[in-house]
């Protein structure tokens, strides 16, 4: 399995529960095994996604990351990536 994550910034917090249900479907879609958005403040958020392998994580990061940013008026301002060794 690989992860990927982001750290988000934005002015007004976004508004998921509109589109929940059909970003949700998207990221399945995309290969996505679990995905996981928190809330950190009142400005910031870490999205968090499980991937079945490195590959099918970057043929989705561009909808996952850029098309997610632009919809909902937030800037990434780090990521990171790796392969899960463990975990429950």
């Amino acid at each position: 399995m690989y992860a990927t994550s982001a750290d988000w910034s934005f002015d007004i917090k976004p508004d998921f529960e509109t589109g929940r249900e059909e970003y949700v479907s998207r990221m399945k879609e995309a290969g996505a095994i679990n995905w996981f958005y928190v809330l950190t403040s009142d400005t910031t958020a870490r999205s968090m996604t499980v991937w079945p392998d490195k590959e099918t994580a970057h043929k989705a990061l561009t909808m996952a990351r850029d098309d997610a940013a632009k919809q909902n008026n937030q800037k990434i301002n780090a990521v990171c990536e790796g392969d899960v060794l463990n975990g429950f």
